[in-house]
């Protein structure tokens, strides 16, 4: 009974009021902390949305600057280095050419050119002289590559055929710059034996000997013409007017512009002479002599007449003795030439046939333009009576 009487005395709002207070106060404590929690959540979204931005905003400053320095600073000056680069390159495919048998020397200028990084490198690179000990080295061994049993080579330069010996072939290379080896091909000799009919002006004035060099140009002379006519004109020709004392006659005579254009260019160079035959005109020989002495007058009369031709004819038909023959008649048309050119006087008026030796190549020009040939001596190889030395 105690006990009950003691549980129906207990307090109960006292307790009740006890666990509110209890529930309030845990309930305060929970928001406080959870509104601390929202509130350093929010602070740390902030301040990664700060830091966000902020990359975002730097990366966008880079790329604009990278932008602006690439179209206003890198690439003018890739495109100034491109086009210094293609200038050299350009350079390079002009001087290395078809004539050269190995292209690895090319491409390794090449490569060194690509591998340029500033304009002022590029234009440090010396193609020229780079190019030249490749190019003439690569010459000077086709040169001992393409030689005959003659020693000579065939040397090309700008479509003009030239036959030289390995000596002049090889002081040529020695000679010539790194532009004209460029356009300089050497081949095996390959050479054919023709005739020419020309006349004295064309032969070198017929001072040529067996054996001798010689080059051939061709000349070219075109006359044009323009005429100038009408019907006036012609109505005015010859055309009378009647006064009443005098007639005056007026010509229009027609009226010609004539242009002469000439242009001469080397055909074929180091030609070979064979044969010569000068026309027989020149074999009629006629020697007179007359003497006189006084005071004892006499007259004393000598006639030699002498045909070369007819003694041509009576040697090869055996009527006269070969050996007394070989003295006149050797080598007697460039005998003649040789007196006619120290006596300053000679036959203008002869035609020769020349059997020289020329490439192949170019005896389609040379016989198509037979007319308008002009033979020349070179002087690096020509005969002992030239004398280039002045007074």
């Amino acid at each position: 009974m105690k006990k009950l009487k003691n549980l129906l005395n207990f307090d109960y709002k006292h307790y009740y009021q006890q666990l509110k207070d209890a529930l309030e106060n845990e309930n305060t404590s929970n928001k406080k902390t959870l509104h601390k929690r929202h509130t350093r959540y929010f602070e740390e979204q902030q301040n990664k949305e700060l830091i966000i931005g902020g990359v975002v905003l730097f990366l966008i400053v880079i790329i604009i600057f990278s932008i602006g320095y690439y179209f206003l600073i890198l690439s003018p000056n890739m495109e100034e280095i491109q086009n210094e680069k293609n200038i050299k390159i350009n350079e390079v495919n002009s001087l290395f050419k078809d004539n050269m048998t190995d292209g690895s020397s090319k491409q390794a200028i090449i490569s060194r050119i690509n591998s340029a990084n500033s304009v002022e490198e590029v234009d440090s690179i010396d193609v020229d002289s780079m190019a030249y000990p490749i190019l003439k080295n690569e010459l000077l061994d086709q040169i001992n590559q393409y030689k005959d049993k003659y020693d000579r080579v065939q040397v090309n330069v700008n479509d003009t055929e030239d036959i030289m010996s390995v000596k002049n072939a090889s002081e040529y290379v020695n000679l010539s710059t790194s532009p004209e080896l460029a356009d300089t091909h050497i081949e095996r000799v390959d050479s054919v034996i023709i005739p020419l009919s020309i006349n004295r002006k064309q032969a070198a004035s017929g001072l040529l000997d067996v054996g001798d060099v010689i080059d051939i140009y061709k000349n070219n002379q075109n006359m044009s013409a323009d005429s100038q006519d009408n019907d006036e004109n012609n109505s005015l020709n010859n055309t009378t007017y009647e006064n009443d004392s005098t007639s005056d006659v007026i010509d229009a005579p027609n009226t010609e512009e004539y242009s002469n254009n000439s242009n001469t260019n080397k055909l074929v160079g180091g030609c070979i002479v064979v044969s010569i035959l000068r026309s027989k005109d020149s074999g009629s020989i006629d020697s007179n002599m007359e003497v006189s002495e006084s005071p004892n007058t006499r007259n004393i009369t000598q006639t030699d007449s002498m045909d070369i031709q007819e003694l041509l004819e009576s040697k090869s038909a055996g009527a006269l003795d070969e050996n007394q023959l070989n003295l006149l008649l050797d080598n007697y048309g460039y005998r003649l030439s040789n007196y006619e050119r120290t006596s300053n006087l000679g036959d203008l008026d002869v035609d020769y046939i020349i059997m020289v030796e020329v490439p192949r190549d170019s005896v389609d020009d040379v016989i198509s333009n037979m007319d308008n040939l002009i033979i020349t001596i070179p002087t690096y190889d020509a005969p002992g009576w030239v004398n280039l030395t002045s007074n």
